[in-house]
């Protein structure tokens, strides 16, 4: 069954078609809000919270629009919100460590760039920090970002430059082996 007629199925009320809807994005919204908030438990509580307000609000959906960027966008405003409201402190917290691979050499090698770009990426502004997830993890397109941020096509690419300068002027340091 596609996308759009499980849709179709969860406007006209079969909630069963909702979890099948849900299951290839659940990882990837996941990951957009842990990169967003910094935080496992935050991001795993932010992703139930986009698949409530999406279930209440998939009535109001029009097939007009992409439906994964309708439910992005749904993530990255519960993200701002969180962030906005309910974070006391700022800075996400310790990154997890990342998979195994290798020597003990390139794993310390790994886990120590981990925590550079974690720290590069909370120097950012919420709305940077989601602009650069999009794009470079998720890879969607300056126009489908736009999208999903409510902005013009213009400000995505403005505020992205920022964002890669910002990221590059916070790890040039740790490149040039002086981190």
């Amino acid at each position: 069954m596609n996308e759009r007629e499980l849709i179709e199925r969860v406007q006209k009320g079969e909630t069963e078609a909702f979890k099948d809807l849900m299951a290839p994005y659940e990882r990837r919204i996941y990951s957009l809000l842990y990169g967003m908030v910094g935080d496992h438990e935050d991001a795993l509580e932010l992703t139930q919270e986009v698949f409530i307000k999406a279930y209440r609000s998939i009535k109001s959906f029009r097939m007009a629009s992409s439906f994964y960027t309708w439910l992005y966008r749904i993530a990255v405003n519960l993200a701002l919100d969180f962030r906005r409201h309910w974070v006391a402190n700022p800075e996400p917290k310790e990154a997890s460590d990342p998979p195994d691979e290798g020597g003990p050499d390139s794993s310390l090698l790994r886990k120590e760039l981990n925590e550079q770009i974690h720290r590069a990426m909370a120097l950012l502004s919420a709305q940077h920090r989601a602009i650069v997830l999009l794009r470079e993890v998720e890879g969607l397109s300056y126009r489908e970002i736009a999208e999903i941020m409510g902005c013009r096509l213009g400000t995505v690419m403005s505020r992205l430059h920022y964002a890669r300068e910002g990221l590059r002027r916070a790890l040039e340091p740790y490149l040039k082996g002086g981190g």
